[in-house]
């Protein structure tokens, strides 16, 4: 028998276990680190995001872009909510000043879940003319994700972007519980029939073939077990917040 509340204490000590986790500064550009406070809001009541992974760096290397193929490092935090490859990516880049691992999801607007909530708030640092991405899933979706795309940082007053969901083309949108992740459940509006029950990311049926180009997801269609009312979103689905702080503040 389905038991929600054992599910939750799971995702809820896992998420404990890993924490945040940063890189250094390691970018070799000789200029001077400045600090920025960055905010992430859930703007959607049906959509939990898991845990964001975020980079200041040069403009030459990017997480993703709306056109263009998901990487595999993408793949993983749109099919699996997994951004440790994408982490691991980023911080072994001369071409990165700082990469962040928030460690911990995020919950739908308003929703509180033990120690979880609708919003993260972690400082980065960054190099005169690094641009600043972010990912994270939306997740419960198939591989539908959010994020910023090299973006420039904010000079003096800060900068906010509303941002929309994305389909990263690499599985079908057949929204039946085998397909979503288990903490769609947990940390999402309602649990799904038959959780947990893994996460099935490919095979026939579910594997996009050939893979498609990363575009603005359709939504929820309600094809399977997700619902158009408690799952659906309206865009922007996440409001990011970015602040240039002062030495003092620093300290």
């Amino acid at each position: 028998m389905f038991s929600k509340r054992k599910l939750l204490v799971g995702v809820c000590v896992l998420a404990t276990l890993a924490l945040a986790a940063t890189a250094p500064a390691s970018y070799g550009g000789g200029d001077e680190l400045e600090t920025y406070r960055v905010t992430l809001k859930n703007l959607t009541s049906g959509q939990p995001f898991s845990p964001p992974v975020a980079a200041t760096h040069r403009k030459s290397i990017r997480m993703f872009q709306v056109g263009g193929f998901a990487s595999d490092e993408l793949a993983a935090i749109a099919q699996g909510g997994d951004e440790v490859p994408m982490f691991n990516l980023f911080n072994g880049s001369p071409k990165v000043t700082q990469a962040v691992d928030i460690g911990k999801p995020l919950t739908p607007l308003e929703k509180v879940v033990g120690s979880f909530t609708d919003t993260v708030t972690f400082d980065i640092s960054a190099r005169k003319g690094d641009r600043l991405s972010l990912a994270t899933m939306l997740i419960c979706t198939n591989d539908g994700f959010l994020g910023l795309d090299s973006v420039k940082l904010p000079d003096d007053d800060p900068r906010t972007f509303f941002v929309n969901g994305y389909d990263a083309g690499r599985e079908n949108n057949t929204e039946i519980s085998p397909h979503i992740v288990d903490p769609c459940s947990a940390l999402g509006p309602t649990p799904l029939p038959g959780d947990p029950d893994g996460n099935l990311e490919s095979g026939p049926g579910v594997t996009t073939h050939p893979p498609e180009r990363i575009q603005h997801h359709p939504n929820i269609s309600g094809v399977g077990e997700l619902s158009i009312l408690l799952h659906g979103w309206k865009d922007p689905v996440a409001k990011v917040t970015v602040e240039l702080l002062d030495d003092e503040e620093d300290d």
